[in-house]
């Protein structure tokens, strides 16, 4: 029987990727992995095919242990791996908390590479693997640094990892899409009190940017950049020195309203 193993699958890219593949026909099962079990439900009951909910916060032990009980219990033939989970926060480094530190490392790198190590060793040949990468992994990004740091690791480690799966018959792609219409901006944040982005248009639409991850990973390729604009940059951000490229970007941030600040900090 043919999975597919998605993790974030309670909305936004994650859900699409789940649609998608369903269109195609070639997925007998879904596993579902998410923190929202009730917005698992729902795209199950969507999708009309059998599907395995697995409810985990995957920046916790828990959460990783209940997807590895799941895998080694059932040991399923895993067709497709999407790593769609993650997390971000704009900011500077003392604007942002440690608890939401931590998590961007743990779910957006750390949970990443314990879920596709897991799940390798029930691949069948000509599996694929797609991590959730993003067009900000370029270039140091100051208020969106540990986002994009760990988003730089995904693209490096997925580069590596498709020279090492490809004896297997598997392969690897980094997905690596710019501003996404999805829940992502929102739970990011447009606080007054944070440094921020003064805009993060263009927006593009999560079915375009998810068929065209899908169209990639099937030709083989280790990376997929939505866009022109995202691809701009990509090339961009080989040419132009760091310093430039951070010069530029600073100068597209709105500063903290530190009025806002104030006030926040009398209240507490």
């Amino acid at each position: 029987m043919s999975i597919a193993l998605i993790t974030g699958a309670s909305s936004g890219i994650g859900r699409e990727f789940a649609r998608q593949l369903k269109e195609r026909g070639d997925i007998e099962e879904f596993w579902l992995i998410a923190r929202r079990r009730e917005r698992m439900e729902v795209l199950a009951e969507e999708l009309g095919i059998r599907a395995r909910i697995i409810c985990a916060d995957l920046c916790t032990e828990e959460g990783i242990c209940a997807v590895r009980t799941a895998l080694e219990s059932e040991r399923p033939q895993i067709r497709v791996l999407i790593n769609a989970a993650g997390f971000g926060r704009f900011g500077a480094h003392d604007q942002i908390s440690e608890r939401d530190t931590v998590r961007m490392i743990d779910l957006n790198v750390k949970a990443l590479v314990l879920i596709t190590h897991m799940a390798l060793p029930y691949m069948e040949k000509g599996g694929r693997i797609i991590e959730m990468g993003s067009g900000s992994c370029f270039t140091p990004l100051p208020n969106f640094n540990v986002y994009a740091s760990s988003k730089a690791f995904v693209l490096h480690y997925t580069k590596a990892l498709q020279y090492e799966i490809k004896k297997y018959g598997v392969r690897a792609t980094a997905f690596c899409p710019g501003y996404v219409h999805t829940e992502f901006l929102d739970a990011a944040g447009t606080d007054k009190a944070v440094n921020r982005p003064k805009k993060t248009k263009p927006l593009l639409s999560v079915e375009k940017v998810v068929r065209g991850c899908l169209r990639a990973s099937e030709k083989g390729r280790t990376m997929y950049v939505t866009n022109w604009y995202t691809k701009m940059q990509h090339v961009l951000f080989k040419l132009l020195p760091d310093r430039i490229l951070t010069t530029l970007w600073m100068g597209m941030q709105i500063e903290a309203d530190t009025e806002k600040v104030s006030e926040n900090e009398n209240k507490d």
